[in-house]
C-alpha cells in the first residue's frame, strides 16, 4: 500500500467534501429540530447528487479523457447560489421558530407550496455534491491509475472518517444552540456561500474565455476565503451581498408593522 496515495486520495476527498459537508450540516441540523419530515428531500438530493457524479464521471472518462467540463461545473455553480441565496433569505425573514413553525404548517396543508420547499432543499443537496463531485471521482480515477489501488482505497476511508467526525461535531454543536441564532447563522451562512460560488461560477466561465478576465491580484489567502481572483468575480460577489443584504433589511423593516399596529 502506498502511503503517499492514501494520503492524496484523503486529501482529495476531505478537500472537496468539506463544502458540501458544512451545507449539508447546517441544512440539517436546522430541518432536525423544526422540520424532520423535511429531511428525506434532503438526503434524496444528496444521493442523487452522488449517482449523478458517478455517472458524469464515467461520461468524462469514456467521452472527454477523463476531463471534466468547466460549462457544467460553472452553471452548477450559479442554480447552486441562486438556491442559497433564496434559502438563506427564506430563512432570515423566519428567524423566529414559532413563526416559522406555523409558516410549515401552512405550506404542509397546501400540497403545492410542500413540493416546492421539498424540491428547493433537495436540489441544494444535489447540487451542494454534484459540484464537486464528478471532478472528484475523476481525481481518484487518476489517482488509482497512477498509484496504488488499496492505498487509495485507504485514504478514502480516512478521509470518509474525518468528514464523519466533522459531520458529528457540527450537528452537536447546533443541536445545542438556542433556535434563533441556529436559524440566522444558517441563514448567513448560505448567503455568504452564495456569493462564494457565483466567484466560482464565473471563474470557470472565465477559463473558457466566455467572460473576461481581469486579475485582481490580491493575496493569495483571500482566494482560500472565497474571494474571487478576478475584479468581474469580486463585482459578481459584491452584487450578490447587496442582495443579501437587501434580504436581511428588508424582512426586519416589514416585521415591526404587525407590531406597532397591535
Amino acid at each position: 500500500m502506498s502511503a503517499s496515495t492514501a494520503a492524496q486520495s484523503a486529501l482529495i476527498l476531505l478537500r472537496e467534501g468539506l463544502e458540501a459537508i458544512l451545507v449539508l450540516a447546517a441544512l440539517a441540523a436546522l430541518l432536525r429540530r423544526m422540520a424532520p419530515d423535511r429531511m428525506a428531500a434532503l438526503w434524496s438530493g444528496a444521493g442523487l447528487g452522488v449517482l449523478a457524479s458517478l455517472v458524469a464521471a464515467g461520461a468524462y472518462l469514456a467521452w472527454r479523457g477523463g476531463v471534466h467540463d468547466d460549462m457544467v461545473e460553472g452553471i452548477t455553480c450559479l442554480l447552486a447560489a441562486g438556491l442559497m441565496l433564496w434559502t438563506g433569505g427564506w430563512l432570515w425573514r423566519s428567524a423566529d421558530p414559532r413563526a416559522w413553525t406555523e409558516a410549515l404548517r401552512r405550506q404542509t396543508e397546501t400540497a403545492l407550496a410542500a413540493e416546492r420547499v421539498s424540491l428547493a432543499l433537495g436540489t441544494i443537496g444535489f447540487l451542494a455534491v454534484f459540484r464537486e463531485g464528478a471532478e472528484t471521482a475523476l481525481f481518484l480515477s487518476a489517482l488509482a491509475e497512477d498509484g496504488s489501488f488499496t492505498g487509495m482505497l485507504a485514504g478514502l476511508a480516512a478521509g470518509a472518517v474525518g468528514l464523519a467526525v466533522l459531520w458529528w461535531l457540527l450537528i452537536r454543536t447546533a443541536v445545542r444552540l438556542p433556535l434563533r441564532p441556529l436559524f440566522l447563522a444558517t441563514s448567513i451562512f448560505l448567503l455568504l456561500m452564495a456569493a462564494r460560488l457565483v466567484g466560482a461560477g464565473l471563474q470557470e466561465f472565465q477559463e473558457q474565455a466566455l467572460i473576461s478576465f481581469n486579475p485582481a491580484e490580491l493575496p493569495e489567502w483571500t482566494e482560500t476565503l472565497g474571494f474571487a481572483p478576478s475584479w468581474e468575480g469580486l463585482a459578481a460577489q459584491a452584487a450578490v451581498l447587496v442582495v443579501a443584504a437587501l434580504v436581511v433589511a428588508w424582512p426586519r423593516r416589514a416585521s415591526r408593522r404587525p407590531a406597532a399596529a397591535e
